[in-house]
């Protein structure tokens, strides 16, 4: 996948597609503010692949959720308007899009988010961080300080760190860690049901790896969370670092089990989303 992307972005320069090349580990350093957003006109990416679309689509989705969350906010996805690519180590893009705020009489925002495509490790099939998820400034220079941050190092537990767990074992919910686990209600599935569309369709894409438009909405059947924050159990669903376990059903399509990883340094504009995923065949 990163291939591919790599050789995509280099035709969006001009550049020739290189070979395959093995990706180094990006040097840690700690978090400090970064430039402003790129935003320049020559770098613009015209979305007409259906493919390469649905997946700006998606990486948008990541960038509102997590503003939705740090803000409170239910901000939602009408169009990609324009895509930067910045190439190195990790795979940066920067988007730009067009959201509605259905508490605001539906009024239209242009939103921007960086989203970066990380390694693969840790056994998750996909992983994606933000830096950037914000309104965007009304002049250069007057959005909120930008940190960047490297998500493997920067978690706030090392409960979070290495391997995604295996999936739950049967009675682990009356168990030695039940106090960290909360089965979502019928009623909060319903209440958060866009949002856990997205991790759904992030967990099915980390296996497919391919346009899903066809196969939505899924059906949640079931949601459980876990996570060491100390917060009533109706709240743990919004914890800002949890492992959600998912059961659900593609449209037309098979049964699927996803884990997915939410993590934060606490910083606005950051999130960082691991998933695996099974698909009963």
């Amino acid at each position: 996948m990163y291939d591919v992307m790599l050789d995509e972005a280099k035709m969006w320069h001009g550049e020739p597609p290189q070979r395959k090349r093995k990706l180094e580990t990006p040097v840690y350093s700690p978090p400090s503010p970064v430039d402003e957003y790129s935003d320049d006109e020559d770098d613009e990416v015209d979305p007409v692949a259906e493919e390469k679309y649905h997946r700006q689509v998606m990486e948008s989705d990541v960038g509102l959720h997590c503003y939705n969350i740090d803000k409170g906010t239910n901000l939602e996805f009408i169009m990609v308007k324009k895509v930067n690519a910045e190439i190195g180590s990790l795979f940066n893009f920067y988007i730009t899009l067009e959201a509605m705020d259905p508490c605001a009489k539906n009024s239209v925002v242009t939103f921007q988010t960086s989203v970066t495509d990380a390694m693969l490790k840790n056994k998750a099939r996909l992983r994606t961080f933000t830096n950037i998820c914000r309104i965007k400034p009304q002049a250069p220079g007057t959005g909120e300080e930008v940190w960047r941050w490297y998500p493997d190092v920067d978690v706030v537990d090392d409960y979070y760190k290495g391997d995604l767990p295996d999936w739950l074992q049967d009675g682990a919910l009356a168990g030695e860690e039940k106090l960290q686990l909360y089965e979502v209600k019928e009623w909060e599935l319903r209440d958060n049901n866009t949002w856990l569309q997205l991790y759904a369709e992030f967990a099915l894409f980390s296996a497919w790896g391919t346009n899903l438009s066809a196969y939505l909405p899924f059906e949640i059947k079931s949601v459980v969370v876990r996570t060491r924050e100390n917060v009533a159990s109706s709240m743990k669903l919004k914890s800002r670092n949890a492992i959600f376990y998912m059961s659900f059903t593609a449209r037309g399509g098979p049964e699927c089990r996803g884990i997915i990883r939410r993590t934060s340094d606490g910083r606005p504009g950051h999130l960082f989303l691991e998933a695996m995923c099974w698909i009963k065949k």
